[in-house]
């Protein structure tokens, strides 16, 4: 299948969980879970595809889309590295790294990677998926991704494969902010 079908079809099945008529829930990490919370699922893992890159790459659906990602974070990881002071604990250039991408070939393609990790079946395959991708961002900046692991909203079955879910003294699970009309 080319690039351009991958595409297409990631963005139907995107269109059915936002349609007024799709589905309340959605597997993430092998857990059915709201759709409003799917969505923070998918950018926080969307996000560790890109800052740990070529972690993911063989996970992109043609090797055409892999080449886009890897451009991207290519750039994106230089430009954090040019932004960087000295003086700063704080990288002032991780921004670089977690900004929207402009660019809609390489975000569909790494929606796609996300897509598909999230949807495996067992949280242990996910966690087989993900965990790298991960441990990987932590090296880059440890407090920017322990903080996006904790993004909220986040489903506590993502925290779990991520590592960082609360303990059953902490486990209240509110309902992630859902912005305007069911999903949108």
């Amino acid at each position: 299948m080319d690039s351009f079908s991958v595409l297409l079809d990631l963005q139907r099945r995107l269109d059915a969980l936002l349609s007024a008529d799709g589905p309340q829930r959605v597997t993430s990490c092998g857990q059915l879970i709201p759709v409003a919370q799917y969505f923070i699922d998918l950018r926080v893992v969307a996000t560790l595809v890109l800052a740990s890159w070529p972690e993911a790459s063989g996970f992109a659906a043609t090797p055409a889309l892999a080449q886009a990602i890897g451009r991207e974070a290519e750039q994106r990881l230089r430009d954090s590295r040019r932004r960087t002071s000295g003086a700063s604990k704080r990288p002032y250039g991780i921004s670089s790294l977690l900004s929207p991408l402009e660019s809609p070939l390489t975000m569909g393609a790494v929606l796609g990677i996300a897509e598909r990790m999230l949807d495996g079946r067992e949280k242990q395959w996910t966690r087989m998926a993900v965990g790298p991708l991960y441990g990987s961002a932590l090296a880059l900046h440890r407090d920017t991704f322990l903080e996006l692991a904790h993004l909220p909203g986040t489903s506590s079955a993502l925290q779990e494969v991520l590592g960082v879910a609360k303990g059953p003294a902490d486990s209240s699970s509110p309902e992630p902010y859902i912005r305007g009309p069911r999903n949108g």
